[in-house]
């Protein structure tokens, strides 16, 4: 088998090309994930608000966490083809073999926990967890 130093250069540009484009699509899927999460939580905080009661807020506290996991699997497996990405362009001979999309070699190096409790993962849903808890809280000591 062939690794990516032994082959052209045009057919290294197209595996580069081709990793490019399955990281492409993981940071899509991220932003995607984030977007539903912020409508979600959002629109059943109101609704909880409106009427509903704390269990739709509890709802959208669930439904927050799922996304903050979902999203941290999306962010972990594109920190994973950028490590292979990385190393496909300067690979050392043997090493990347050519149109591989093996990462996990590189797992050890993305654990997923560092991923899910980084700061903009913190911020961004931590702020909507705190939301959907402080809701539903105050909610439950209303009714």
């Amino acid at each position: 088998m062939s690794t990516v130093s032994q082959v052209p250069d045009e057919v290294r540009v197209k595996y580069l090309e081709l990793l490019q484009a399955v990281i492409t699509r993981f940071g899509t899927n991220s932003f995607l994930v984030k977007s539903w999460a912020m409508a979600v939580s959002g629109g059943l905080v109101t609704v909880a608000a409106g009427g509903a009661g704390w269990a739709v807020a509890v709802i959208a506290l669930v439904t927050t966490l799922g996304c903050w996991l979902l999203d941290t699997y999306y962010l972990e497996q594109e920190r994973l083809f950028r490590s292979l990405y990385d190393r496909s362009l300067t690979p050392e001979p043997g090493q990347v073999p050519l149109f591989s999309m093996d990462v996990e070699r590189y797992a050890q190096s993305v654990p997923w926990r560092l991923v899910a409790l980084s700061r903009t993962m913190r911020l961004f849903y931590g702020t909507f967890a705190l939301a959907d808890a402080a809701a539903a809280v105050v909610l439950v000591t209303t009714s």
